[in-house]
Parts: C-alpha cells; structure tokens; sequence
C-alpha cells in the first residue's frame, strides 16, 4: 500500500457521519469476508468474531468519523481497546490501525460526500464531477491520470472509479457548475477513458476482473451502495453458523440502527432474526436469516398501532420460543405469550432462498384458539 498522509475527517458533516452510522457490525475473519459494496452497510475489522470487540472497535472509529478523532487518537483508543480485550491480531500496529483508520474515516467522506452531490437541486446547479487527485507523494499513475477529468454527473465512469479506489487512495470527487466548466475553457465535460481490465484470483482461486488503476474490491460506488437495502449483506448471514449468526441478529434489533429503520429512515429489508436448523427444514427453506421489509413495517404501523418498536424487539424470541403451527406449505404461524400473547407469521419465497417476517400483533386467548391453534398442525 503506498505510503500516504492521513488526515482525520477535520470538519464532519451529517452524510458522513450517517453513512458510518447506519453500518451494522458484521463478524469477520478476514477483509474480503466482505466484498464490494458489501461495506458499505456492514463495519468489520478484519478477524474480529466477538460482538464486545467490535463494539468497541466501532465506537473508536465512530469518533474519528464523527468527532475527527486523528490517527493518533485512534491509536490511543485502539491500544486501550486490545488490551482489554486480549486481542492478538496480525499486522504490525502501526499498519493495522492505519488501514481501519484511513478505510473507515475516507468511505464515509467519500460516501457523504457523494450524497449531498448527487441532491437533486445540487445536481440541477452543479451536474458535472471532477476528479480530483490528492496530490499523493507516491502516486499511482493512473489516479494522476484521471486528475481534472470532468464527466457528467451520472456518467457510467463513476460507478467504478468513485474514490476511494484502493488501498490509501485519497483521491476525491468536487462537482462543477457550466459556468466552472467555461472557466476552465471547456465547452462540455470531457469524453470518459476506455476502461482496460486485468485479472486477479481472489483466496479461493477464483478469478475476477477489476478495472486497471483500482484495487481488487474498491471497484464500486460507495455512495450509491449506501443507498442498497441490508440484502447485500445477505450472503455474508448465510455463511455463519446459526450459534454465531443468532447473537448477532439479536444484536441487530437492539442497536440505534434499527429504531432509525423502524421511524423509516432507512429503506428496503432489514435482518431481523435467525431460523435454527430445525426451523429451517420446517419451513423448507435454505436460508437461515429473517428479513423483515420496509413496506411491511409501515403497514403494521396502520393496521396494529399498538404493536410498538419495544414489541418488535422481541423477534427473535418469538421466533425461537413461540408455538409453530404449519399454514400451507412456505408459511408458518406463530403464538408467543409475553407481557401479551402475539401472533406473528414467516414466510419463504418460491425459490427456497429468501424468509420473511410478515406480521406481528397481540391477540386473545380465544381468537388464538379458532384462528391458530384449532385450525392449523402444531409443529413445535
């Protein structure tokens, strides 16, 4: 990786500090556990499986990103975190917390930034983005080549070459306005390069093209991967063990980011709960996670307003204590009693491959009785 100078984020911005926000913490053994715009929704720290470690791991670059924490003061805190935790980890010191450091703090710039560029009255007024080098001592030839390249804000270039592009990349977009462009002595934005490939094999021997000048998996947008549903994630849930996935999931529904999904903040599915390998062959399905869709939250919200965040939050639980009675042949209903008896329903998809939750509301002793449990086949 080329030696650069990293900065902290001196003035964070709202965008920025969302994006980071809005990550789930996803267990990892190695970088490309997650691949792409995989990390865009999910933080890691590479060989970090324990959720206290990479709570802790997250705070620290959460001030970098949100307090503009430096280096230094990421070191301090990484240090204090290690030694709690009795971390052993590979990498000399200096370079591992440079690499989370400079990974984490640039992303959410280049995401934020990203966003508010890419606002509808901004583009109206600023429709063209320049690539900005960063004047980096050590430059890759081809990032100083792009240098002063002008292209129309959606053109497809961006969807690959959107900075960061690789390891220590500094690089950066601005927007420009027609009148910049006149200044500048053009009279439109500039044609896009012809894109050149080369092949690498990734640690399973498999081989991939990335685009020449670009890092093996710094090939994609980081702001219009933000703008994804959790779903990208989703290869990542089904390769852990119920055991290790389970907590997580748990995790998950506890945390501020799915209170923000819950008020609509954020769209599209979010995971909400694990199906054990029991429940699995009951549902007949091939996929462990439980998605639960934005759709379906705003209607339960009209239908059931009594059903609050505080109800959702038991999820999992219902899922893995409640009553399971068989509805056809790709749903299953559920009865849990708490503080309050609820019904609650799951469903996979045709292809086997995808389960959702699809309602929870409280119901009585009797309705419970006709509707559920002397109507259907009780399996557990």
């Amino acid at each position: 990786m080329p030696e650069v100078k990293i900065e902290s984020m001196a003035k964070p911005f709202d965008e920025a500090v969302q994006f980071f926000q809005d990550k789930l913490n996803i267990p990892t053994k190695r970088f490309d556990d997650l691949i792409k715009g995989m990390h865009a929704k999910g933080f890691m720290v590479a060989g970090v499986m324990k959720a206290d470690l990479l709570s802790d791991m997250r705070g620290a670059v959460d001030r970098a990103v949100s307090r503009g924490d430096t280096l230094e003061d990421f070191r301090k805190n990484f240090d204090s975190i290690v030694e709690k935790h009795g971390w052993v980890y590979k990498g000399g010191r200096n370079w591992r917390t440079k690499v989370i450091y400079h990974t984490n703090v640039r992303s959410s710039y280049n995401a934020g930034r990203w966003k508010q560029m890419n606002e509808p009255d901004v583009v109206k007024l600023r429709p063209y983005f320049m690539y900005r080098h960063s004047g980096s001592a050590h430059p890759r030839k081809e990032h100083l080549a792009w240098h002063g390249l002008v292209l129309a804000y959606n053109d497809p270039f961006w969807n690959t070459h959107t900075p960061q592009n690789g390891w220590g990349c500094n690089c950066r977009l601005d927007s420009l306005s027609k009148r910049d462009l006149k200044k500048m002595r053009k009279s439109g934005p500039d044609s896009a390069p012809k894109i050149k490939h080369r092949e690498y094999k990734d640690r399973d021997g498999k081989k991939h093209k990335v685009p020449v000048g670009i890092d093996p998996g710094f090939d994609y947008n980081v702001g219009k991967a933000a703008d994804k549903s959790y779903k990208v994630l989703a290869d990542r849930f089904e390769t852990l063990d119920y055991k290790i996935a389970k907590p997580w999931m748990n995790d998950f529904l506890q945390g501020p980011v799915f209170k923000r999904f819950y008020d609509g903040k954020i769209k599209g599915e979010f995971p909400v709960a694990v199906l054990s390998p029991e429940d699995k062959k009951i549902l007949g399905s091939k996929a462990q996670t439980v998605w639960l869709s934005k759709t379906t939250i705003k209607d339960h919200k009209i239908k059931h307003p009594e059903i609050l965040l505080d109800d959702y939050l038991n999820i999992p639980e219902i899922i893995e204590n409640g009553e399971v009675y068989k509805q056809g042949d790709a749903r299953l209903v559920l009865l849990y009693k708490k503080d309050k008896l609820y019904r609650a329903a799951l469903k996979r998809t045709k292809d086997r491959k995808e389960n959702y939750y699809l309602t929870l509301f409280e119901i009585d002793e009797g309705r419970a009785d006709r509707q559920v449990r002397n109507k259907y086949e009780r399996i557990r």
